[in-house]
């Protein structure tokens, strides 16, 4: 979705504020836990409603409520930003994003630094300073838990996974019923290859919010991480069962049957999430679903036609950036032709689109890295390194304006494909070496490198971990049956 784009996913966690009504311009003593402003008790109340929704990812209800009550206070700075980043449609995210910025002057010290944090991450494609302002934050307001889950969020974008481990751990003894911490908790282990601990955590979750869909959502995430598909499925129905309109459920049975390498079963799935009472914003996503079931499956002709469709559906459905993005994919798919004309034709039409599309500039600035690297395969496909040097170095630059540690080592990697197309396994491998390897595309490709550099026991456990990556994703589509050819 549109707030993945930015570095961290905040959206997810802007339900993570507790209210206090007060006075616009009270300054906040350290200890107390972040007060929201607002004029009107009922708009905080509806507010309130909204967050307890939104917690447990009942987003449609929850924008319901925020709305109601920005009907009631216009200059609800806070509920504004809730509605912003929680919003499907392109127009209501940017322009509810600028509106909540100009209106945090008139809040609490608090909330602009609320709205700061956000705005650092998602317009500016700042987390170092989005991280900054949360630390910030949490120094003024130790006990709010919520507080500590904005906190931990960016320390996760950026790597830093003591200290997001540390935050999480407080929110969590600071209110022990709360249940998001639990599953920040489970998240966090689920990532870091602990899936016991991560299974504890998700279970408490679920003891603490029984009543919730979410609690067998997130139990099924674990099992497909760790390959437990049917059980995975089991608890996504179960979500389903409970919650009829509980959409990222039914997507992720197909996800979960794709990887049982039932690929049409998959593709029905997402089509069957089409048909539920959701805004139909999100049927963008589920034909991006179908599109991903055909690379899986290796059937780049019916790939094409899906990705065509997500393309025209995004643009009537008003999700430009989908439109800009998938492009960019259909590139991907034409390198794996060997069909570098038609690649390079994507990639114009989606900078063509992006200089079209008023998207904000965090989203192009997303987006055209992505491109560059399309570049960079599209030029070491046809051997003329020089140009996907070339590309490289702009890859370089782009990243580097993004201000995010963290992602640096993308640059290096860019050179490490280049690398081992020209031949030179050695080269490449030091280049891909550099910084985690959290990504199972550029993971495919060192272990190509170590194989073609002799190291077999290496690149066999890399072959390995991509193909049990499990983590449905587009780029993910492209290796995970080459990974698993190769064990």
């Amino acid at each position: 979705m549109k707030k993945c784009l930015s570095v961290v996913c905040l959206g997810a966690l802007a339900c993570c504020v507790l209210l206090v009504v007060t006075q616009a311009g009270c300054k906040a003593a350290k200890s107390d836990e972040l007060p929201i402003t607002t004029k009107s008790k009922e708009a905080r109340e509806l507010f309130v409603q909204g967050r307890d929704q939104l917690e447990f990812y009942h987003v449609d209800k929850a924008m319901a409520f925020f709305k109601e009550a920005l009907d009631l206070d216009p200059e609800f700075a806070v509920a504004q930003l809730f509605y912003a980043v929680n919003a499907v449609e392109t127009p209501d995210y940017q322009t509810g994003l600028a509106k909540a910025s100009s209106l945090a002057k008139k809040a609490s010290e608090g909330e602009q630094k609320l709205i700061a944090g956000h705005y650092a991450a998602l317009v500016e494609n700042d987390l170092s300073k989005a991280n900054q302002i949360f630390e910030d934050m949490a120094a003024l307001f130790p006990k709010d838990k919520r507080v500590q889950l904005f906190l931990a969020q960016t320390l996760g974008g950026l790597q830093k996974y003591d200290e997001q481990l540390a935050a999480i751990e407080k929110a969590i003894a600071l209110d022990r019923t709360f249940a998001p911490a639990h599953e920040a908790l489970g998240y966090f282990y689920r990532w870091r290859e602990k899936p016991e601990k991560a299974e504890a955590a998700f279970k408490e979750y679920a003891r603490l919010s029984p009543k919730e869909a979410n609690s067998h959502d997130i139990l099924g995430d674990l099992y497909t991480k760790t390959g437990r598909f049917e059980d995975a499925i089991r608890e996504y129905e179960e979500a389903v069962r409970m919650d009829p309109s509980f959409y990222l459920s039914q997507q992720k049975i197909g996800s979960s049957l794709y990887f049982l390498g039932k690929f049409e079963e998959g593709r029905q799935a997402f089509l069957k999430a089409m048909d539920m009472p959701v805004r139909p914003t999100v049927k963008v996503y589920d034909q991006e679903g179908v599109m991903r079931g055909y690379i899986y499956e290796g059937d780049h002709a019916k790939a094409l036609e899906a990705a065509d469709k997500a393309i025209q559906m995004g643009y009537e459905l008003g999700l430009p950036e989908e439109s800009t993005f998938l492009p960019l994919v259909k590139s991907y798919i034409y390198c794996e032709l060997g069909d570098y004309d038609k690649a390079d034709a994507c990639v114009a039409d989606c900078l063509k689109a992006l200089d079209s599309a008023g998207l904000m500039d965090s989203i192009k600035a997303y987006q055209r890295p992505t491109a560059d690297y399309a570049q960079v395969m599209i030029a070491a496909g046809r051997k003329d390194f020089e140009a996907a040097l070339a590309h490289a170095s702009s890859f370089r630059d782009r990243i580097a304006a993004l201000n995010n540690p963290a992602m640096q080592k993308q640059a290096a990697w860019a050179v490490g494909y280049v690398a081992l197309a020209q031949g030179d396994a050695a080269k490449a491998i030091g280049y891909f070496g550099q910084g985690e390897m959290d990504d199972a595309f550029i993971m495919y490709h060192y272990a190509l490198a170590k194989e073609k550099a002799g190291d077999a026991a290496g690149a066999a456990e890399l072959y390995k971990k991509v193909a049990n990556w499990n983590l449905d994703g587009v780029w993910y589509a492209f290796v995970r049956a080459k990974a698993a050819a190769k064990l």
